[in-house]
């Protein structure tokens, strides 16, 4: 199902930045709460509404461009890395020959020179925004002339010739593309992190509203503090930081739920199975902390080893089950 298209004027997109490298971005509709109901004071205000409404849009542009790149180009430079250099620097014919497809540069450079036309500023984006569309500039000619050069498979009649030749470049091009891009995203999660507190602190108490808001900022949090896990390396000094944030994504629930069911007895079933399976994929990361499961896969010998860490299923089992909520909450059912 398609999420709700937003409101502009209204409503800012939150960007979930990716906690594991392969992880695809999510963004979920989120509306800030009103300020005060005084006409007085918001006639007095009128100019900065528009500064506000301006903002969002831009950084509603920017969010759509980080959810359009459905390959990210660390993994296309870690797949040509792993595929095709190997290819160009062995002795053997080159039997084949392929690089991300080249369509989703342009695409993104024109996502973010449109969002760069907009006036209004935001610091925390626009400068490595900028970064990520001049090396996408410097990427494109290189990877429009090897994407043709693949797929007319031109590579059989010069023996790679020509991939040989431009390889270093492309990758060097690449490299600044994915260097940029990481820029970018940290850009996004920044701004995301004040949008987020802002509604957060801004929803009145109490409402659903609040608690949907509450488990937005916790849940993130809570991934935040998870960083470790998602590199493999387990909770360290942040496991009582992640408990404690994943506590209150707890209370934050159990708020969500009461008020929920005090409109409705159904209450918001679908949303509630999403959150306690985030909860329950915490918890069980605390256990296996706190159990030596962790350590124990990392001290596997010989065949063992080669069995996959329960670290891993747990990072993924946490991961999905937050984009699972935030879908969830971009359809806004509830």
């Amino acid at each position: 199902m398609r999420p709700l298209q937003s409101n502009p004027q209204q409503e800012i997109k939150m960007f979930m930045p990716r906690p594991l490298r392969m992880s695809a971005v999510l963004a979920f509709t989120l509306a800030l709460a009103a300020c005060g109901d005084d006409s007085a004071k918001k006639e007095a205000k009128a100019p900065e509404p528009t500064t506000a409404q301006a903002e969002i849009v831009k950084y509603n542009q920017y969010v759509d461009t980080a959810n359009s790149i459905s390959t990210t180009f660390e993994q296309a430079l870690d797949r040509y890395e792993t595929y095709a250099v190997p290819a160009l620097k062995s002795d053997k014919p080159l039997k084949d020959f392929v690089i991300s497809n080249d369509t989703a540069i342009l695409r993104t450079k024109e996502k973010l020179d449109r969002a760069l036309a907009m006036t209004t500023p935001i610091a925390e984006i626009d400068a490595p925004a900028k970064e990520f569309s001049d090396a996408l500039g410097k990427l494109a000619p290189l990877s429009n002339e090897l994407q043709n050069y693949s797929a007319a498979k031109t590579f059989l009649s010069d023996n790679g010739a020509l991939a040989r030749e431009k390889s270093p470049a492309y990758v060097a091009a690449l490299t600044e593309v994915v260097k940029a891009e990481n820029g970018f995203y940290r850009g996004i999660s920044i701004k995301d992190t004040a949008n987020t507190k802002e509604a957060f602190e801004k929803a009145k108490k109490d409402t659903v509203a609040y608690y949907r808001a509450g488990m937005v900022y916790y849940g993130k949090a809570t991934m935040d503090k998870a960083s470790g896990v998602f590199d493999g390396k387990g909770l360290g000094a942040d496991q009582e930081a992640f408990k404690q944030q994943l506590d209150k994504m707890n209370e934050m629930a159990l708020g969500f739920d009461k008020k929920t069911r005090e409109a409705d007895p159904k209450g918001c079933t679908g949303m509630m199975m999403n959150v306690n399976g985030f909860l329950a994929s915490g918890r069980k990361i605390l256990e296996h902390t706190d159990n030596g499961r962790y350590k124990e896969d990392a001290a596997r010998t010989g065949a063992f080893k080669m069995m996959r860490p329960t670290i891993e299923d747990d990072a993924n089992s946490l991961r999905q089950n937050f984009n699972n909520l935030i879908s969830d909450l971009n359809i806004g059912r509830c």
